[in-house]
C-alpha cells in the first residue's frame, strides 16, 4: 500500500504553437487548484483494491462523486488532503481487511508498507495482530526502489493526469471540479493501474521474483577514493638538468626538480634545512605565477579573436518591414542583396 497526491491543475510541459506576432505567450491552465491524495493497494498477482480518495475539506459531499464511480470506491476528507493517523487505520479496516480477504480467505496476508507516521499506529498494528495480517515496513528513505507502486505505477498514472488536465485546459475549462476530477482519475487509473504496470512494479522493487540484486543495481556506486602510489624516493641521476634550464620550467617540471632535491637530502641524512624550505616555497610561488599566465593568455586570445570578429563585421542596411516585423535569417539576407 502507498499514497499518492495529486496537484489537481497540474499539467505537462509541452511546446506549444503561438502566434509570433504577440508580444507575450502564455499557456493557458486550470491552476492547482487543491491537493487530492489517493491509497491505492496492489497484489504480486497483478491485481488491485479499490481505491480510497482524499478531498481537502470537512465533509464529503455527494455532488463530488459522479452516478458512474465504481460502488466499491472509497472517499474520505481532511483539512489538508493529506492522509492522517485515521485515515490509515480506517482504510485497513474498512478497505484492506474485507477486499483482501475476497481473494485470500483465510489465508494469512502480507502487507507492505512504508514507515510514515500515518500508516504506523499502536491501533492499525493491534488490527494486523488480530485479523492474522503481517505487516512489513520498509525502511526509511527507499520507497522509490522498493515500493511497487512508487517503482512501477505511480510515473504512468501522473503522466496520464498531466495529459488529462491538459486536455481540460485546451477545452478552455478554466476550474476542474471534483465531480470531473473523479471522472478524470477513473480513466487514468484505468490507463496506469494496469496488470502489467503492477507486476513491473514487483519485479523492479526486487520483491517478485525475489532479487536483492535488482535494487542493489540501482544504487549509487560509492566514490572510491584514488589508489595511492607507493612513493619511491627519486634518483637525484634521474633529474634533466635541461629541466631547471627551460624558461620558464612549468609545473611538472618543477615538482620533479624539487622531489629530485629533497630525495638528495633525505639520502645524505640531512635534516630539513632553510635551504629545503625554501625551495619549496619558491616551486609553489612559480606555480601560482604560471597558473595566472595561463589565465592571462587565455583572455588575451579570447580578446584577440573578438577584434577579429569585429573587424570582419561590415556596415548593415535596414530592412524595409513592408507590413511586417519578423524576419527569417534568409529572409533578412535577400532584402539586404535585393536593395
Amino acid at each position: 500500500m502507498d499514497e499518492i497526491g495529486y496537484a489537481v491543475g497540474e499539467t505537462e510541459s509541452t511546446r506549444i504553437i503561438v502566434d509570433s506576432t504577440l508580444k507575450s505567450n502564455w499557456k493557458v491552465t486550470a491552476g492547482k487548484q487543491e491537493w487530492i491524495t489517493v491509497l491505492e493497494c496492489v497484489n504480486a498477482d497483478g491485481g488491485s483494491l479499490p481505491p480510497m480518495i482524499i478531498f481537502k475539506a470537512q465533509n464529503t459531499n455527494t455532488a463530488w462523486i459522479p452516478t458512474n464511480t465504481p460502488p466499491n470506491w472509497y472517499f474520505s476528507t481532511s483539512n489538508s488532503g493529506w492522509t492522517s493517523n485515521s485515515h490509515g487505520f480506517e482504510w485497513i479496516c474498512k478497505v484492506f481487511e474485507p477486499e483482501s480477504r475476497k481473494i485470500s480467505g483465510d489465508q494469512p496476508r502480507l502487507l507492505i508498507m512504508d514507515g510514515h507516521s500515518s500508516h504506523i499506529t499502536g491501533s492499525l498494528i493491534a488490527f494486523c495482530i488480530e485479523k492474522e495480517i503481517d505487516l512489513l515496513i520498509l525502511p526509511p528513505h527507499c520507497s522509490h526502489l522498493l515500493q511497487p507502486l512508487d517503482v512501477g505505477v505511480y510515473g504512468p498514472m501522473k503522466r496520464y493526469h498531466a495529459q488529462e488536465v491538459d486536455r481540460y485546459s485546451r477545452a478552455g475549462i478554466q476550474r476542474i471540479q471534483r465531480s470531473d476530477w473523479v471522472q478524470l482519475f477513473q480513466k487514468i487509473r484505468g490507463k496506469g493501474l494496469t496488470c502489467q504496470n503492477i507486476k513491473s512494479g514487483w519485479k523492479g522493487a526486487g520483491l517478485n521474483p525475489f532479487s536483492p540484486r535488482q535494487v542493489l543495481n540501482n544504487l549509487p556506486t560509492p566514490l572510491l577514493p584514488p589508489p595511492s602510489t607507493p612513493n619511491t624516493p627519486a634518483n637525484p641521476e634521474d633529474l634533466d638538468i635541461s629541466l631547471l634550464n627551460s624558461s620558464p620550467p612549468n609545473d611538472i617540471e618543477l615538482r620533479q626538480a624539487n622531489k629530485v632535491f629533497n630525495s638528495a637530502l633525505s639520502a645524505n641524512n640531512l635534516p630539513t634545512s632553510p635551504v629545503q624550505r625554501y625551495a619549496k616555497r619558491i616551486t609553489h610561488q612559480i606555480e601560482s605565477l604560471n597558473a595566472e599566465n595561463a589565465i592571462l593568455r587565455k583572455e588575451l586570445q579570447e580578446y584577440k579573436e573578438l577584434l577579429e570578429t569585429r573587424k570582419k563585421r561590415k556596415n548593415g542596411k535596414r530592412i524595409k518591414l513592408k507590413g511586417e516585423f519578423v524576419f527569417s535569417t534568409e529572409e533578412v539576407f535577400e532584402n539586404h542583396r535585393g536593395g
